[in-house]
């Protein structure tokens, strides 16, 4: 999913360094330097990486026109592959040495034979791989705002996030710092001057953990203390996958998501928040999907899809059994912009996210031109609700109030459930 056209998705990263200050030709130059060039003699390493225009995959033709849009410039990275599959491998092995078993009498291919019959092999990868045979080519785009100092990366996966980080290291000598939850409240909060407060931040306990992540930690406890204080119900959530996060604050994403969602049900889901320091009212809403995951490390994971979602039974249960929010589908609205998207707390991942249709313009520019502003307004208007999140979480008298009403939130959900069971029971008898 690119910038210029169709849905949208992208990670973020903080630049450290001295980048280009503006789209000129020095930086139109570096681009050009470090275009991607396929190996002409013999075999290519087996991960090829260089910058491609982002217009389509064999584009090295950098200029302002394609890749100039004011501060933001737009290009892409073109990540080719080379590698032959093991059964591939072990076909020509076996091939060879069958080869040269045919030929003896004994009908067994001797240690030389085997020895031989691996290096034909490995000269027959090779050929392989210079031809190209097993070549795999993707081209992921880039934006980046060289007046905030963000990068936007059109894709999320690990191994892309490492060659966008180290060809930006060769190219431009700056480093990138994913965005992830816990990497964002920390910058937010520190500019407020309110990073002690980040420092002494743990998971929030909703609910007493269940009654299965008692049993599992207090055995594997090996100081023989209640990991979560047995019947008494102390403690904080684990939150499991955070310990494979970026920051180990990345639980704060899912706390914005969980307040997020006690928004919607408490107070219509709509949010005063300030974006470049103007006072506006977003609104927000839970579509179509939700995925679930337990804080306790105990309950497994729940994902629910349908219109409503978050009213559902099942996702009311989840709550109830100590499930917090990894991700959901939702709207973002505010004034005449509205956006449809998928958000992945922890990770600050935004996925296929529905841009508000270009009206007004005239060239195939303008509408790339006012699609990449659109874009930016979604990250503002996602950071500037996430700043209200984090200004009230680190408010440890006003969060300690919230933190009571969103479990009374959660226990109203399980009253929801029972009084439905009574429900059907009387109408059963009757």
């Amino acid at each position: 999913m690119g910038f210029k056209s169709g849905r949208v998705t992208y990670c973020r990263f903080k630049v450290m360094g001295d980048g280009p200050s503006s789209v000129d030709e020095a930086a139109l130059s570096i681009l050009n330097e470090h275009r991607f060039r396929e190996v002409e003699i013999g075999a290519p390493d087996e991960v090829e990486v260089g910058f491609v225009t982002g217009d389509h995959i064999l584009d090295t033709q950098f200029s302002y026109e394609k890749n100039g849009f004011g501060n933001l410039l737009m290009f892409a990275i073109r990540i080719d592959t080379h590698k032959v599959p093991s059964e591939m491998k072990q076909a020509y092995k076996m091939m060879n040495e069958q080869a040269a078993a045919s030929g003896n009498p004994s009908g067994f291919a001797s240690k030389a034979d085997k020895r031989d019959a691996k290096e034909l092999a490995e000269r027959q990868i090779h050929e392989d791989l210079a031809s190209g045979k097993y070549r795999k080519s993707k081209m992921v785009p880039v934006l980046w705002d060289l007046k905030a100092g963000y990068m936007y990366l059109g894709g999320a996966s690990n191994a892309i996030i490492e060659e966008l980080c180290r060809v930006m290291r060769h190219a431009f000598a700056v480093d990138l710092e994913y965005v992830s939850g816990g990497t964002y409240a920390g910058h937010s909060l520190r500019e407020k001057h309110s990073g002690r407060d980040f420092d002494d931040f743990r998971p929030t306990k909703y609910t007493k953990p269940p009654a299965a992540a008692a049993l599992i930690h207090d055995e594997d406890d090996a100081s023989g203390d209640a990991a979560y204080g047995g019947s008494q119900g102390g403690g904080e959530p684990i939150v499991p996958w955070v310990a494979k996060s970026t920051d180990l604050k990345d639980f704060l994403g899912n706390e914005w998501l969980m307040w997020l969602w006690f928004v919607c049900e408490k107070f219509d889901g709509l949010i005063s928040a300030k974006v470049d320091g103007v006072d506006e009212e977003i609104f927000v809403a839970i579509t179509k999907s939700l995925q679930m995951e337990c804080a306790w490390d105990a309950g497994g994971k729940v994902s629910l899809s349908g219109d409503g979602v978050r009213v559902y039974k099942e996702a009311g249960e989840a709550l109830v059994q100590g499930k917090w929010a990894r991700k959901f589908g939702m709207i973002l609205s505010s004034g005449e912009d509205t956006f449809e998207l998928n958000l992945q707390g922890d990770k600050y991942v935004i996925g296929s996210a529905l841009l508000p249709e270009i009206m007004e313009a005239e060239t195939p520019r303008e509408i790339v031109e006012a699609r990449l502003l659109k874009i930016m307004v979604l990250s503002q208007l996602l950071d500037a609700v996430y700043d209200v999140f984090l200004e009230q979480r680190s408010n440890t008298g006003k969060w300690a109030n919230i933190k009571n009403e969103m479990s009374k939130w959660i226990k109203e959900r399980r009253l929801e459930k029972v009084a439905v069971a009574m429900k059907e029971e009387v109408v059963a008898a009757g």
